[in-house]
């Protein structure tokens, strides 16, 4: 396995990377997703702190006052405390939809759109011990721990600067009317999130460039994988040198079906096989293929043969030997010479005007 990693020289593929997208194999950056979240709550709570306040202490003033009039029985307390559950939901609500949208967000800016369920699929490799040692050991885990203490240091320095520089005026709130209490936290905890989702942005940006690293390391391929790669994509190189010469083949066969008004006879299985020959005496030591084809190929040069008076012979062991044997713009095997000398014999008994051949020995 070690000389393995070590053989991984090459950049993933894009064939590779997407491949891996499939399974859900990204780099994804969670403290970019959380950057998010934050920035998210402090929007939401430019946006709707004061009525997100007004609201909770119009509904917590509701309950105090119902607090004299509360009867401690079942159906009295569930109505209660349903009613307290009801209320509490509809003002935290926006938040934890807010939340859900932005980091659902985040991860699509991050990887695209992707739904797999290659992730949920049994893997022996989770429950290994061997492997889950080696990632609790990790150059990753080592990466994540310091990261943790660089964000958990970063978060508390932010947060005892700033909490220290409020203190005096946190301590002058006992002085002031408690109704000017809620907007003055307000701002004070938004002042707080915003520097605190600053650092996070630092730590973010750290993250993203690890990840991304991280996973392009984790993506190299050696020089054998990229050959296989090659492969599975484009298929094996002597199948697809036998695929090219397969379809010439067809092509050659296709074109050479509209030659048969150019033949001297169309040999036939009957419906199976068709052959067009043609013969030129003193130019041609043996009758030439001119076309082949089986099936609606067959039948197609056959029509063809009809309407532009080509005589069809019924010769079906040899038309199959000729289809299988021989190759157009060739002459006939010399094995065939004589089956092919009787045709053309039945030919010029039918029209000795305008066949004229000469079977050599």
């Amino acid at each position: 396995m070690a000389e393995q990693e070590k053989n991984k020289t090459e950049q993933a593929t894009p064939f590779k990377l997407e491949e891996a997208k499939r399974r859900g194999q990204v780099a994804k950056s969670l403290e970019f997703n959380s950057f998010f979240v934050i920035s998210g709550l402090l929007g939401i709570l430019y946006m709707w702190g004061t009525g997100f306040v007004q609201n909770g202490l119009r509904h917590a003033r509701h309950t105090f006052e119902q607090a004299g009039e509360l009867v401690f029985d079942i159906p009295h307390l569930m109505a209660f405390f349903h009613t307290i559950v009801m209320d509490t939901g509809s003002l935290v609500a926006p938040f934890f939809v807010m939340a859900v949208i932005v980091a659902v967000g985040a991860n699509m800016v991050q990887t695209g759109p992707i739904f797999t369920t290659f992730p949920l699929k049994p893997d022996i490799q989770r429950i290994n011990p061997v492997s889950g040692f080696k990632r609790i050991f990790s150059l990753k885990m080592v990466f994540e721990a310091i990261k943790s203490m660089i964000k958990l240091a970063l978060f508390g320095m932010t947060a005892y600067i700033i909490i220290s520089a409020l203190l005096p005026t946190l301590l002058g709130l006992m002085h002031t009317d408690p109704k000017g209490y809620a907007p003055l936290l307000m701002d004070y905890s938004a002042s707080l999130l915003f520097k605190l989702a600053m650092v996070l942005l630092i730590v973010a940006a750290l993250d993203i460039a690890y990840t991304r690293w991280d996973h392009s390391k984790k993506m190299m391929m050696s020089r054998r994988e990229l050959k296989e790669e090659v492969k599975r994509r484009e298929g094996d190189p002597l199948l697809r040198a036998k695929l090219r010469e397969l379809q010439k083949e067809a092509v050659k066969r296709a074109k050479s079906a509209s030659r048969v008004p150019e033949a001297d006879v169309l040999i036939t299985n009957p419906t199976h096989y068709a052959i067009a020959l043609r013969y030129e005496r003193g130019r041609m030591q043996a009758p030439v293929i001119l076309g082949k084809g089986s099936g609606e190929l067959a039948l197609s040069m056959r029509r063809l043969a009809e309407r532009h008076g080509v005589p069809v012979f019924e010769r079906r062991a040899l038309a199959r030997r000729l289809f299988t044997e021989g190759d157009i713009d060739a002459p006939v095997p010399g094995d065939l010479y004589e089956q092919v000398a009787r045709v053309y014999a039945d030919l010029y008994a039918q029209r000795p005007s305008d066949i004229r051949i000469e079977v050599r020995a």
